[in-house]
């Protein structure tokens, strides 16, 4: 399963809250099914409290923070550059009556 953050908002009133969430779900971002998923977790953690939250915004969490994995090297390349093929020309004519 795939980790997705959600940011979550009560109505507005007399003291709105927001709150960001972290969930696991096997559905696309943004998706319906993965909303759903993003709502039993917002119910999970706040109860009856966040029945009428809503769900703002869903996105994927990265897998790794960028300090954590050894970073990759570039490659060299030391080949000489392809030219593309250069495009025939027609020996024939065509829609020229004559």
């Amino acid at each position: 399963m795939t980790r997705y953050r959600a940011t979550i908002v009560s109505p507005k009133g007399a003291a709105p809250k927001s709150s960001v969430i972290e969930f696991e779900s096997e559905h696309r971002a943004g998706s319906k099914l993965n909303v759903q998923d993003a709502r039993y977790k917002m119910l999970e953690l706040h109860g009856s409290e966040a029945l009428a939250w809503t769900v703002k915004d869903v996105e994927k969490v990265a897998d790794s923070t960028p300090g954590d994995a050894p970073m990759e090297q570039m490659m060299l390349d030391f080949r000489e550059p392809v030219e593309p093929p250069k495009r025939k020309r027609r020996t024939v004519k065509r829609g020229i009556a004559g």
